[in-house]
């Protein structure tokens, strides 16, 4: 039972890694508000620029670091080896904020964007101290994505479900961390908070 627990656990944490949050948090922001009205083609290419900015370029940053010796995993499960590559992240998200007002994306996006952005660097200027939690961060940051569009009146169906929906993952994705000991019960809470206040915060400002 206990290798079932620690293999489902590294399979939630895999699923859902922080290089993956900015790509599922275009994904809910476009497909459950007034944006999925938008061509494909346009939905496509915004979610393909948010991908490559924020996940592949990051990966393959963390790959060059480790092969480099700069970082001793590319897990980063120590948090001395997370300051480059976070950075890298950061910069991603910051390209993408400013390519989703290149396109005339409206501000509650490009401030979505940037929420991401301030959460990390946040989390980067903490991590000097204390590991939070990149995963904690990254289901906090969907949920407040979708909180934000319950209470802004973008979405173009309730979204109750799919927000409560979105706590039990994030009580998963924590959970999974737990058991494999990446992390303290505080680190997550404290990363689920930061990123749901950036996400859902940030695009306030834009309403």
């Amino acid at each position: 039972m206990e290798k079932f627990t620690n293999i489902f656990a590294r399979v939630v944490s895999g699923v859902f890694s922080p290089l993956m949050s900015g790509t599922y948090a275009m994904i809910l922001a476009i497909w459950l508000s007034f944006l999925t009205y938008n061509p494909f083609k346009a939905k496509a290419i915004v979610l393909m620029v948010t991908f490559v900015a924020t996940c592949v370029v990051p990966v393959l940053a963390i790959f060059g670091l480790w092969k480099a010796g700069v970082v001793k995993a590319p897990g980063l499960n120590d948090r001395r080896d997370r300051l480059a590559p976070y950075l890298v992240t950061v910069a991603g998200y910051c390209a993408v904020a400013v390519y989703t007002r290149f396109v005339n994306a409206p501000v509650w996006l490009t401030f979505m964007v940037s929420g991401a952005a301030l959460a990390l660097l946040v989390i980067t200027v903490v991590n000097r101290w204390w590991k939070i939690s990149g995963h904690g961060a990254g289901m906090g940051g969907l949920c407040g994505v979708v909180f934000f569009m319950m209470l802004s009146g973008v979405e173009v169906a309730p979204l109750t479900v799919e927000f409560l929906a979105l706590i039990l993952l994030s009580g998963i994705v924590g959970s999974s961390r737990l058991v494999l000991g990446r992390h303290t019960p505080w680190q997550v809470a404290a990363g689920w908070a930061t990123g749901f206040a950036a996400s859902f915060g940030l695009p306030l400002l834009a309403i």
